[in-house]
């Protein structure tokens, strides 16, 4: 379990999970260190973490969100859904992957699937909500706003939340410190991705304000945290010249 993020966040409670599958960072977010908390992108492991944080901080979860429907980063999903009786959010266009995680991966990981699927198998929680690009919800507190960016999967999405003095962006396999998500697993799309990267991670929104502005603290799903700052000056998929090739 990582700490609390150096950035002092003003009355955030906000803790990431290292999973157990592919080294995914499950996020834990709370207005305060105790009340309701949502979870995004709950790996293999991430049910008991996530349960063990809640008791010792008095934590309740009110929302489950999947940034896309890879096994590693909703392994989790329905038991810790379904535990606190929680609605998981998720893109339609990655639904399916709840029932059948199989269908996301290649043939060499597709045992991975079954293996960790157990004598029930996979399935959904008892209560879905589907995401939809450019809508903002509440969740904890929050307002939530999902920008589609598909290219790494179909249903692909990055959540945006205003959290005080700061925006935090939750960029899943989209965007990481100094790289993005791979584009060779099914569903995936490499120019569709750059076309997420250039419309939606640089581009701005229909009042002209940028989605994801310089001081915004972008939390991926593997990997050190960033901010936007410094991936424009330095992420390399960021750039002009590659972004040139898929325009």
């Amino acid at each position: 379990m990582g700490p609390i993020l150096p950035d002092k966040l003003a009355i955030v409670f906000l803790v990431s999970i290292e999973t157990a599958l592919w080294g995914e960072n499950c996020w834990v977010l709370a207005r305060e260190e105790s009340g309701p908390a949502l979870v995004i992108d709950p790996g293999l492991g991430a049910a008991d973490a996530v349960g063990q944080l809640c008791a010792d901080q008095d934590l309740t979860v009110t929302a489950v969100l999947a940034s896309h429907g890879h096994l590693d980063h909703v392994a989790d999903a329905a038991q810790l859904a379904d535990r606190w009786d929680a609605p998981l959010y998720i893109h339609p266009f990655d639904r399916e992957l709840l029932a059948d995680p199989a269908a996301g991966l290649d043939p060499a990981m597709r045992s991975v699937a079954a293996q960790l699927a157990g004598p029930e198998g996979w399935h959904e929680p008892k209560t879905v909500r589907d995401l939809t690009d450019r809508v903002t919800f509440a969740a904890a507190g929050f307002d939530v706003t999902v920008l589609w960016a598909p290219g790494h999967r179909p249903g692909c999405v990055i959540f945006r939340v205003p959290a005080e003095d700061r925006l935090l962006a939750f960029t899943g396999d989209v965007l990481f410190a100094g790289s993005i998500g791979r584009t060779d697993l099914p569903g995936g799309s490499m120019p569709q991705m750059a076309a997420s990267l250039r419309d939606v991670v640089l581009g701005a929104g229909p009042d002209g304000q940028l989605h994801l502005p310089d001081d915004a603290i972008v939390l991926p799903g593997h990997g050190p945290h960033s901010t936007m700052a410094a991936e424009r000056a330095s992420n390399p998929y960021l750039q002009p010249n590659f972004l040139e090739n898929y325009a």
